[in-house]
C-alpha cells in the first residue's frame, strides 16, 4: 500500500493525468441509464410526449396535449435504480382551433426498458407554491432551483 501511494504520487509529479478508478457502481449505473433510456432524441420525445400525454389525459378526464422542457439535460440515476427525469409540463386543451393552457408544473419521470416512462410525481404550481418544501423532497436541490425561478 505504501509503494503504490509512493509510485501514483511519482506519476502525477511527472506530469502524468491521475489515473481515474471507476466504482463497479458507477459502471453499473451507466450501463442501467443505457438499458433504460431510449438511445435516439426523436424516440425519446415521442416515447415521452405518448406517456406524459397519456398521464394528462387520465388525470384530466380529456383529450389534452402537452409541451415539456427538461429541467436537466442528463437523468439522475442512484445506484441501480431506475433513471430519473426531471421536466416542467405545460398542459394545454383544445378549444376550436387554439389551445388554452389548464396545467403546468414540474414532474418527475422515470425511464424504464427503453420503451415508456412512469410519471413518479407531479406538482401543480399551485401545489409548489401552497408548499414550497416539496421541492425539495422531490427534486434535487439544482432542479429545485430552477423550479422556484418559475415560481416568481
Amino acid at each position: 500500500m505504501e509503494y503504490s501511494m509512493i509510485l501514483l504520487i511519482g506519476i502525477a509529479s511527472f506530469g502524468y493525468a491521475p489515473l481515474k478508478l471507476l466504482h463497479p457502481l458507477a459502471i453499473v449505473q451507466g450501463s442501467h441509464v443505457k438499458v433504460n433510456t431510449p438511445d435516439v432524441p426523436q424516440q425519446f420525445d415521442k416515447l415521452l410526449k405518448r406517456d406524459l400525454t397519456n398521464y394528462f389525459q387520465d388525470t384530466y378526464k380529456e383529450t389534452v396535449t402537452v409541451e415539456y422542457e427538461l429541467l436537466r439535460a442528463k437523468p439522475t440515476q442512484v445506484g441501480v435504480a431506475l433513471p430519473k427525469y426531471y421536466i416542467w409540463v405545460k398542459i394545454y386543451r383544445q378549444i376550436s382551433r387554439q389551445k388554452a393552457l389548464i396545467g403546468e408544473g414540474a414532474v418527475k419521470v422515470a425511464a424504464v426498458e427503453k420503451t415508456h416512462f412512469t410519471v413518479l410525481n407531479y406538482l401543480s404550481i399551485a401545489e409548489l407554491k401552497k408548499s414550497p418544501e416539496r421541492i425539495n423532497q422531490v427534486f434535487p436541490l439544482p432542479v429545485g432551483d430552477k423550479i422556484r425561478l418559475r415560481l416568481k
